[in-house]
């Protein structure tokens, strides 16, 4: 995953480093009462590297079992590194619908979501509150059009205008862009840095006062990405499979704890807990839950398939894909005395991917 400083992405794969290391550090060095070592390897944008890295992982490290992937391209290279060492892959980030529906595999799981899951039940819900004219836009890459194709079947209607904008682009021109069309709801899908400078320049345009309203997957407002925007992303609504106030023990513990345990190595803030930190930490108690029942490594795709746990997204289990089922929570960000938050103002129950 791409943890360091140059990394892009930075801030998905230092948040899952963290929850892994926390999970491992609560749980006395062990999963399933094995001692665990992990080992990282920072996930290039070069699919070459990548596959270089993942070799060394599995033959040098000897490593039994396969996480990560901020994007899906590493993805699919993780996926196809495990289908020939017939290891354990579990996906804690990228979204790639294909992952675990026509190049799926009995060895490959996921504890994020899929592309369908953040976007189409947003869709659906919007519809159903009466808001059927959208103007679609994404990053340009295949990922990007996954979100905005399943947005749209989700809402049951043609986009009324779609763009593509590329990754680290002309944020002025795509917001001008955006504000010269009719149409004013949209929905945006971008991440990380590109989400930043969406953010921003919306506000920077003044686009909420000239009646627009903006919706996306939860990623487009991750506390990463709340915290570098000050207040550019209020009243925006998104779906996703968490949030800080969902109420349950194992999310009230979880909230609590990390920014106890960690604090951002430039600004010396607590850091707050985030999607990406629950998705491996659910791949962690996978993991855990599943150990205890496998005896060896052959059993251990078994075990993973019935393992069911009270995790902070909720309810947790995998599907037959191997998708985790789970709530859609739809989280609009308030500003709470100068800060702001995602809370939720809807929740969808147990969302599968229908792949």
């Amino acid at each position: 995953m791409p943890y360091t400083e140059s990394s892009i992405g930075a801030d998905i794969g230092l948040n899952q480093k963290r929850a892994a290391d926390l999970y491992i550090k609560q749980h006395g060095g062990k999963l399933g009462g094995r001692p665990v070592s992990i080992v990282y390897s920072a996930e290039s944008i070069e699919a070459g590297i990548n596959k270089v890295k993942i070799n060394t992982l599995l033959t040098t490290e000897k490593s039994d079992i396969l996480l990560g992937a901020a994007s899906d391209e590493t993805a699919f290279v993780l996926r196809d590194a495990a289908d020939a060492a017939k290891v354990v892959y579990i996906d804690t980030n990228a979204t790639a619908n294909a992952l675990t529906r026509s190049r799926g595999t009995k060895y490959v799981f996921r504890t994020s979501a899929s592309s369908w899951q953040l976007s189409a039940p947003l869709g659906q819900w919007a519809a159903r509150k009466g808001r059927k004219e959208f103007f679609v836009c994404a990053v340009d890459d295949a990922s990007g059009a996954e979100f905005a194709d399943a947005f749209v079947a989700g809402l049951g209607a043609t986009a009324t205008g779609r763009a593509a904008f590329p990754n680290g682009g002309d944020w002025s021109k795509a917001i001008g862009q955006i504000k010269a069309q009719p149409t004013r709801n949209v929905f945006a899908a971008f991440d990380t840095d590109d989400a930043q400078g969406f953010l921003n320049e919306w506000t920077k345009q003044g686009m909420s006062e000239a009646g627009f309203n903006l919706y996306g997957p939860g990623f487009l407002t991750e506390q990463t990405v709340l915290a570098a925007t000050a207040m550019a992303a209020e009243g925006v609504t998104t779906a996703h499979f968490w949030s800080a106030d969902i109420d349950n023990a194992e999310n009230k513990a979880l909230v609590d704890a990390f920014p106890r345990e960690y604090t951002d190595e430039e600004t010396g803030a607590p850091v707050a807990l985030s999607g990406y930190a629950v998705a491996m930490w659910d791949a962690m108690t996978a993991l855990d839950s599943a150990l205890q029942e496998a005896k060896d490594s052959s059993a251990l795709v078994a075990a993973l398939e019935a393992v069911s746990f009270k995790s902070p997204r909720g309810n947790f289990a995998f599907d037959k894909a191997h998708n985790s089922v789970q709530d859609t929570v739809i989280r609009q960000v308030k500003n709470e005395n100068g800060k702001l938050a995602n809370r939720i103002i809807d929740k969808l129950p147990n969302v599968a991917d229908p792949g």
